[in-house]
């Protein structure tokens, strides 16, 4: 058994994402909702050398087209640099090890308004609006991304980029996705 016994493939540490999607989005509390956000951007670049392993591109010259295109998409970016920020201290440039700037603009607390859907024991639904403490993230194109935005794009990106090169990741059951409350 390695030393990430629940991450043993690709698929598992996508389905790892999508968890801390949840987890993020749904926390209430300040400190919880800025913990999964900064593991999911962990996850997120993380994505990177599993697919790598998958795909049997160990070689940095293989390695390198994969970077370039990862270094134009804004929201890899930025969940590269909230990972590397947080473990490194401060961003720094490869070859001089001087700090850098980062390229993301901004990434912020606020809130949202939010929608809490119940449904009656006859089928009758009601939507009640609330306000609740979101996380903005402005990307180096100037984008402004809420955080579910940002995080399921993230998302989207991984999948496809799985799907492109023959990796199917399936769906995970609901109660795997929350966790369960025992």
């Amino acid at each position: 058994m390695g030393l990430t016994p629940t991450l043993a493939s690709v698929e598992a540490l996508f389905r790892k994402l999508e968890r801390e999607l949840y987890r993020a989005y749904h926390h209430k509390d300040r400190l919880h909702k800025a913990d999964h956000f900064l593991n999911f951007c962990i996850t997120a670049h993380s994505m990177r050398d599993h697919f790598f392993e998958r795909v049997g591109k160990i070689a940095q010259a293989d390695q390198q087209p994969y970077h370039d295109q990862w270094a134009k998409e804004p929201l890899l970016v930025a969940a590269q640099e909230i990972a590397n920020s947080t473990k490194h201290f401060a961003l720094r440039n490869i070859g001089t090890r001087t700090p850098r700037p980062a390229k993301t603009k901004r990434v912020r607390f606020g809130t949202s308004t939010f929608a809490d859907v119940y449904v009656s024991a006859d089928d009758r639904t009601m939507v009640v609006p609330r306000r609740g403490l979101n996380i903005f993230v402005v990307l180096s194109d100037n984008t402004r991304h809420e955080l579910y935005s940002f995080m399921s794009k993230v998302l989207d990106y991984w999948r496809d980029l799985l799907r492109k090169n023959g990796i199917r990741v399936r769906r995970q059951a609901f109660g795997k996705l929350r966790g369960s409350v025992t």
